[in-house]
């Protein structure tokens, strides 16, 4: 049956062509990734503690995160890659952490109660009352999880009059030393710092995307951004690489042979491009 030429095409083939021509080798590294994926979270497991049920489902949303780091890629995306690859770097950074300090991880899952019970006030701010949109019960519920768990997360705001407040994050440990911490200090700022840049507000994000262009001193590039989706994709082929043998380790998988296979396949898409920074067997 012929094809619906009619029908739109979902992305740029001209880069998709551009991307495996820089990269000859990357279907096949991709489908070894693919096929680690299936053995290491398409499984019959058991979770029994909250740190096994972070560590495994946390680790399932960042393969999706990945996925979504390489279409975004392959598509000429660069920047757009970039700010995907944040939010892997703070979960994988978060899961070697518990995974490292296993009594923390029910610290993680009881801030979700902070989130929620901040979520519902700070509709209420916007919307006055909320029962418009979201059952009362719900609402109820927020709130009393809220003040049942603050308590736990509160932190001295000012030293010298004692003032507290709620911590706006489950750990006392910011990002960086938490990286520092888990051995992924070395992608802290290519994988972290400078996408934060790109995924808030700021003068740098804009720059970026500026260029000269004949009698206008200052226009958009338009183009698509080859260089920075590499980047950004070398980055996103470690912590992934790093997650798989986190898994590894965590559950006892012996996955030896495959680490070795997703490094090897590391080095030779990226070779020289990867800044000598490649996971090595042991340091994955």
């Amino acid at each position: 049956m012929a094809a619906n030429t009619n029908r739109p095409i979902v992305g740029f083939p001209k880069e998709w062509a551009a991307f495996f021509e820089r990269h000859p080798v990357w279907a096949r590294a991709l489908s070894n990734l693919h096929q680690v994926f299936q053995e290491v979270f398409v499984r019959d497991v058991e979770l029994r503690s909250p740190a096994e049920k972070v560590i495994f489902f946390m680790g399932r949303l960042c393969v999706e995160d990945f996925n979504e780091a390489f279409l975004l890629a392959a598509n000429g995306y660069g920047f757009g890659s970039v700010k995907t690859v944040r939010g892997l770097y703070e979960r994988v950074v978060n899961m070697a952490y518990i995974a490292a300090n296993q009594d923390e991880a029910m610290r993680f899952l009881e801030y979700h109660y902070i989130h929620r019970g901040r979520l519902m006030r700070h509709a209420e701010s916007f919307f006055g009352n909320l029962e418009k949109y979201i059952d009362k019960n719900e609402i109820t519920q927020a709130k009393s999880d809220f003040s049942q768990y603050k308590d736990k997360f509160m932190h001295t705001k000012c030293q010298k009059c004692g003032t507290k407040t709620v911590m706006h994050s489950w750990s006392k440990l910011d990002l960086a030393s938490m990286a520092k911490k888990t051995g992924l200090e070395n992608l802290y700022f290519p994988g972290y710092y400078y996408p934060t840049l790109q995924t808030h507000a700021t003068a740098a994000a804009v720059m970026c995307r500026l260029t000269s262009s004949g009698l206008n001193p200052i226009a958009f590039d338009e183009g698509s951004q080859r260089d920075v989706a590499d980047r950004s994709l070398i980055i996103a082929h470690n912590l992934v690489i790093r997650l798989v043998d986190m898994q590894s380790e965590f559950f006892k998988l012996d996955l030896t042979r495959e680490l070795e296979l997703l490094s090897f396949d590391f080095r030779d898409v990226w070779g020289k491009e990867s800044n000598g920074k490649p996971p090595q067997e042991g340091e994955v």
